[in-house]
C-alpha cells in the first residue's frame, strides 16, 4: 500500500521518449521534466491543507491552503533532473541535497554530499526525496536514515523508474514512506542496473 505506480496515458507516452536510446540528450531531459511534473502532481496527495477564509470578487469563500514546509532533496545527480516539476508546483519550498553515488563493485552506497536548509518545525514537515532511478535500493536508504537523524520523519519518494528488489528492500525497512514512481520494472541485472530501465539516467540528462 505504500507504494503508488503512476498509470496514464502521458506517462506511458513520456516513459517510452526517455526509454528509447535514440532519444537525444535534448529530447531526454524534456521528458523528464514533463514526469517531474506529474510526480510532483501525483504525489501531493500526501501533503495536507488547512482553512484559509477569503474573499473572493463575489462573495466570502471558505478555501484551503497548504499547511506545511515542503521540502525537496534530489539525491545527486540524477535527482536534479526532477527539481522542475516539484518547483513550479511548490515554487516555496526549500532544497536540501544529498550526494551518494554507488560503488560498482559491492554495490553499496558511498556518500560525499549532505545539506538540508533550516525550517520552522521539523515534525510539520514533508520532505520529498527525488530519486529517479530506485535500483538496488541502498541509497534511498541511506538517504532516509540521514533524514530520520536530522528529524525528518515524514518522507516521501518520487522516481521514473523502480526495480521489484530495491521496493522491497526499502518497504522491509521504512513501511511509513510512501513511495511514487512512473513505473515498477522487471528486475535488476547482475550489475545492479534496472530492466529495461532507462540506462545510466545522470549521463543521458547531461550528456556526460
Amino acid at each position: 500500500m505504500n507504494t503508488v505506480e503512476i498509470n496514464n496515458p502521458l506517462v506511458k507516452h513520456y516513459l517510452t521518449l526517455i526509454r528509447d536510446k535514440r532519444t537525444t540528450y535534448n529530447d531526454f531531459r524534456d521528458g523528464v521534466d514533463k514526469l517531474s511534473l506529474i510526480l510532483a502532481y501525483e504525489s501531493s496527495c500526501e501533503l495536507t491543507v488547512e482553512n484559509k477564509k477569503i474573499s473572493t470578487p463575489l462573495a466570502p469563500f471558505a478555501g484551503k491552503e497548504l499547511k506545511q514546509e515542503i521540502v525537496l532533496v534530489p539525491i545527486l545527480r540524477a535527482g536534479l533532473g526532477l527539481m522542475s516539476g516539484f518547483l513550479q508546483l511548490f515554487p516555496e519550498a526549500k532544497v536540501g541535497h544529498i550526494g551518494v553515488y554507488r560503488n560498482e563493485l559491492t554495490l553499496e552506497p558511498v556518500r560525499y554530499y549532505f545539506k538540508i536548509p533550516k525550517l520552522k518545525n521539523k515534525k510539520d514537515c514533508t520532505v520529498f526525496i527525488l530519486d529517479p532511478m530506485l535500483a538496488t535500493g541502498g541509497s534511498l536508504i541511506y538517504s532516509i536514515e540521514e533524514l530520520h537523524k536530522h528529524g525528518l520523519k515524514k518522507i516521501v519518494v518520487a522516481s521514473l523508474v523502480a526495480a521489484p528488489e530495491g521496493l522491497k528492500k526499502v518497504k522491509r525497512k521504512y513501511k511509513d514512506v510512501k513511495i511514487y514512481t512512473c513505473s515498477i520494472d522487471t528486475n535488476l541485472n547482475g550489475k545492479g542496473y534496472i530492466v529495461p530501465g532507462l540506462g545510466d539516467a545522470g549521463d543521458r540528462m547531461f550528456g556526460t
